[in-house]
């Protein structure tokens, strides 16, 4: 067993995301212990998941705000040297134990956004000029101290963190604390990932993981590169957007569906319970329906998503 521990979370409707993350672990010889946050878990769903062997389950019932701004809680679950978050709509491709950890405990893993991805990681129009001081205020309030403005270099050059992967040792307790506390003085409610009526903080946890990162000033120091984009064999396929792989495929998801229906595959095989019937989507035989279908199912999802947006008022 490595030192490093896996930390994901999710409710019943994730269930087989949850399940696809931790069977393309164990399917590849990860070996790595897994704890996992839940909310509204049966024990037929607690089951599915802690048959793996190395699951812990750790109940967010309590919780108040979207799941996603449990993520520092859940890691400091951990008892191992490393701790690595991984969202629960998502799989590795091969084994990645070796990629997880950030060289020592001074660094964090996590993917740095490219300039072209700015524009849709804050809400248009997004001003850095006033989210940055804003962070920084924020901050200050947390922790009792931040980084000045002048040590963040030019606006036009500030590049944002995803959240939706990062690798750390545990000791970064301090980190991991601030992190928390800024997600719980987020408003309360499970608004989902996104929050567009939050100028400065409409991506909840990752908002607040770069304002930490950027202002914190005994942060942990992001790694010069990202290791799970490199080799096809050991990449960290996160599903970004809706639908989902076990509801049905977008277009950009595409490119992982035999590597997600061979680890459903080897579930099978292995006489494993899965989450309940194999959907759809998941099956070999229909990757041409799939494909086909991938775009207009997309844009129904993306139509459903702000239609429910406009009846909660915008939020």
């Amino acid at each position: 067993m490595r030192d490093n521990t896996v930390v994901t979370a999710g409710d019943s409707n994730y269930l087989w995301g949850l399940f696809l993350l931790v069977a393309s672990m164990r399917s590849s010889g990860m070996d790595e212990p897994v704890i996992v946050g839940t909310k509204r878990f049966s024990k037929s769903d607690a089951d599915v998941l802690t048959q793996f062997g190395q699951v812990r389950l750790v109940s967010l019932d309590d919780a108040d705000h979207s799941l996603t701004c449990y993520k520092a809680r859940m890691m400091r679950e951990a008892e191992t040297k490393f701790v690595t978050w991984a969202d629960s709509d998502a799989l590795f491709t091969g084994n990645c134990s070796s990629l997880l950890s950030p060289p020592d405990e001074e660094h964090i893993h996590v993917r740095c956004r490219s300039a072209a991805e700015m524009p849709r990681a804050f809400p248009p129009p997004y001003d850095l000029r006033v989210i940055l001081p804003t962070w920084q205020k924020d901050v200050a309030s947390v922790s009792g101290c931040a980084r000045p403005l002048s040590e963040v270099g030019s606006v036009s050059d500030f590049l944002s963190c995803s959240a939706c992967f990062l690798s750390l040792a545990r000791c970064q307790e301090h980190f991991l604390s601030v992190w928390h506390e800024m997600m719980m003085r987020l408003p309360k409610g499970d608004v989902g990932v996104v929050d567009k009526s939050l100028a400065c903080y409409h991506q909840l946890d990752e908002s607040c993981l770069n304002a930490c990162l950027t202002f914190l000033p005994d942060a942990p120091r992001r790694t010069a590169t990202y290791a799970l984009d490199k080799n096809a064999g050991q990449i960290f396929a996160h599903f970004v957007g809706s639908p989902k792989p076990w509801i049905s495929w977008t277009p950009s998801a595409m490119r992982f569906f035999d590597e997600t229906v061979r680890i459903v595959e080897w579930a099978v095989s292995n006489g494993l319970r899965l989450p309940g019937p194999v959907p759809y989507s998941l099956k070999a035989s229909h990757k041409a329906v799939c494909r086909l279908f991938a775009r207009p199912l997309e844009l129904r999802a993306k139509i459903l998503r702000r239609l429910r947006r406009v009846l909660k008022g915008g939020r």
